[in-house]
């Protein structure tokens, strides 16, 4: 029954003096609407950096010359303290992305169920130093170059935290760009490079004083993208740059400063958190402990294979040289309780007997009280044998036993041929063949 409340303000306003009574509106359940111009800076109070800025900007009432590195501290991510707060929707977005920044809107007006912050990166020319005319293009460069990525918490909304939809290329580091220039000949090129935080700030008035050409012919620069990933000692002599095309189309290799390398690497790092609670290194855990899974399922699949193959030949030779001696194939593993035949054989032992071969197995009904009931064989090959409860003198004993018509019901494999010689080893009694 509330009347929507709209709230506009800066991230002067919500980052910094509002900050705390921002939290408290946040806390409270209230179905407010907060729309955040975040410039980064104090634009409407000369240019003051803020909590938004970015670190190593330089802004007009913090400047204090070209050797200071400009803002030192790590940029503040309000979308993401919004995001912790209970049922609040946010949207952290801008105009230049059109689509997403519409359905964002219409959510942010529609949602009831809590307060709602909608996050707009906001180029300011004076203050970013930009032309009059590139509000839109820096403000897509700011999200594609990860400066200020686009993402929605939704509280409604099932499975991972943010949604990342939007950004380009979001599964990894840095998008791409493409660079058209001019070679030596003066043959157009086209030149595919990362779109780093700091190809971004190359382009603004307010890093200007981080960049330097890098001379001709040094041979110790490295692109930024590489750069980063090295550790302290690696970095040691080089210089890292990132690439641009002067008036002539000619390519140009920029020198970064210290100050910008951090920045850098602060924003791949707030990327990376996004990931995480967007469920992206999970989904890639997830595919490496399926393709993990499958090698290991092929690998013991290979092995159970090779094994059964030297199973199978210790049987086929024990069974080759029981036919020679006429000695019982058990007397080979001191009086196993049966014996297994090695060749591949007829399911039946009258189909055995027809073709002149033995039978997998024999069972001689006349011993079964010889049985010392060690459990091989009902439980290695269930499909041939079974427990039974038999009397002896008066006394019930459970021993194994062979179930009938088993081996007429049941063709021969090379791998039930391996298990019958593997019981044939570990078995006491010999009324078994």
């Amino acid at each position: 029954m509330l009347p929507a409340v709209l709230t506009i303000g800066g991230d002067g306003a919500t980052y910094d003096i509002g900050f705390g009574a921002l939290s408290r509106v946040l806390a409270s359940n209230t179905p407010v609407k907060i729309i955040v111009l975040n410039t980064g800076a104090y634009s409407n109070t000369g240019g003051q950096a803020s909590t938004a800025s970015f670190t190593a900007q330089d802004s007009d009432l913090s400047r204090v010359g070209p050797v200071h590195p400009g803002k030192e501290e790590s940029r503040k991510e309000l979308g993401l303290i919004a995001s912790f707060h209970p049922n609040v929707y946010v949207a952290q977005t801008n105009t230049a992305v059109q689509g997403v920044f519409l359905r964002a809107l219409m959510e942010f007006l529609n949602y009831n169920a809590g307060p709602a912050v909608l996050d707009l990166y906001t180029p300011c020319q004076p203050e970013h130093g930009i032309a009059d005319d590139a509000a839109r293009r820096q403000a897509k460069a700011a999200s594609d170059s990860r400066m200020s990525p686009l993402f929605i918490r939704d509280p409604r909304a099932d499975g991972n935290m943010l949604l990342l939809d939007g950004n380009p290329a979001k599964d990894e580091d840095w998008t791409t760009v493409t660079l058209n220039y001019l070679d030596e000949s003066g043959a157009k090129q086209n030149l595919k490079v990362p779109f780093t935080p700091a190809d971004f700030a190359l382009g603004e008035g307010r890093f200007r004083k981080h960049f330097k050409p890098l001379p001709a012919g040094a041979n110790n620069g490295v692109p930024m993208a590489e750069y980063i990933k090295l550790s302290e000692a690696q970095r040691e002599g080089k210089v890292p740059y990132v690439l641009s095309t002067d008036a002539e189309k000619r390519l140009v290799k920029w020198a970064v400063s210290p100050a910008v390398v951090h920045l850098t690497e602060e924003r791949r790092k707030n990327w990376r958190t996004l990931q995480f609670l967007a469920g992206q290194p999970v989904e890639a855990m997830e595919m490496a402990h399926k393709a993990e899974m499958q090698a290991l399922q092929a690998k013991l699949k290979d092995a159970a294979g090779q094994r059964e193959a030297a199973l199978d030949s210790i049987a086929q030779a024990m069974a080759e040289l029981a036919a020679s001696s006429g000695a019982p194939v058990s007397a080979g593993f001191g009086g196993a309780m049966f014996a297994a035949n090695g060749a591949s054989q007829p399911a039946g032992a009258d189909a055995a007997k027809a073709n002149g071969s033995k039978p997998l197995v024999t069972f001689d009904e006349d011993r079964i009280a010889d049985c010392t009931n060690c459990k091989t064989c009902y439980q290695d090959a269930s499909e041939l044998f079974e427990k039974i409860t038999i009397a002896v003198n008066g006394t019930s004993k459970e021993v194994g036993h062979l179930i009938p018509g088993a081996l007429e019901r049941i063709a021969v494999t090379p791998e039930l041929r391996a298990r019958v010689a593997r019981i044939s080893a570990n078995c006491d009694a010999e009324i078994i063949r």
